[in-house]
């Protein structure tokens, strides 16, 4: 009798732990990178440039949707005007914190939309001028995360927006990287 006992028990810690262990939050970490297409005057003013991006993303345990935070340090080059060339170049330094909602079962490849706000600082350098300012920023937009286990690539493109005075700085990243966690 004691001997089915323990083995009940022992039956039970099992369960419990394991039905404990899957509503444990994930966390992921990540860093990837890709292109910054300027749109609206950013557009008319700067090229395509490049940006970074390292990120945070943690999950909430039964539900599709995560939470994300990153940060991204981006660049771009000035347009010329006519045949006068114009020289310096736009960084952008910033992040967003997201809510990502993903879509469908966790299957190899699985699509999600995000969107976030958060603050970027806008720095300008036109032929050694320099104008600068740290603004509202906010993001919306989608991807696919694919891979396995520990590691899964993404590729997503958003659309970030930042409220200058005056106007504002809007941007396309297209970000290709990759996340690693649980």
């Amino acid at each position: 009798m004691q001997r089915r006992m323990l083995s009940l028990l022992a039956v039970c810690c099992t369960a419990v732990a394991g039905i404990a262990a899957a509503q444990t939050p994930s966390a992921r970490f990540g860093l990837g990178g890709g292109v910054i297409i300027p749109v609206g005057n950013y557009k008319d003013a700067d090229k395509i440039g490049w940006h970074g991006l390292g990120m945070a993303q943690f999950g909430l345990p039964g539900s599709p949707v995560d939470i994300r935070v990153d940060a991204v340090y981006g660049q771009t080059t000035h347009k010329d005007i006519g045949t006068t060339p114009v020289s310096g170049n736009t960084k952008l330094y910033g992040g967003l914190a997201s809510v990502v909602y993903n879509i469908g079962p966790k299957l190899m490849a699985r699509p999600y939309i995000l969107g976030g706000v958060g603050a970027y600082h806008v720095k300008i350098d036109a032929a050694g001028t320099i104008v600068s300012e740290t603004k509202f920023a906010f993001g919306l937009g989608g991807g696919v995360s694919v891979g396995m286990g520990q590691s899964h690539f993404f590729v997503e493109g958003r659309f970030v927006s930042i409220r200058e005075s005056g106007g504002s700085t809007s941007f396309l990243p297209v970000t290709a990287g990759v996340t690693f966690g649980k």
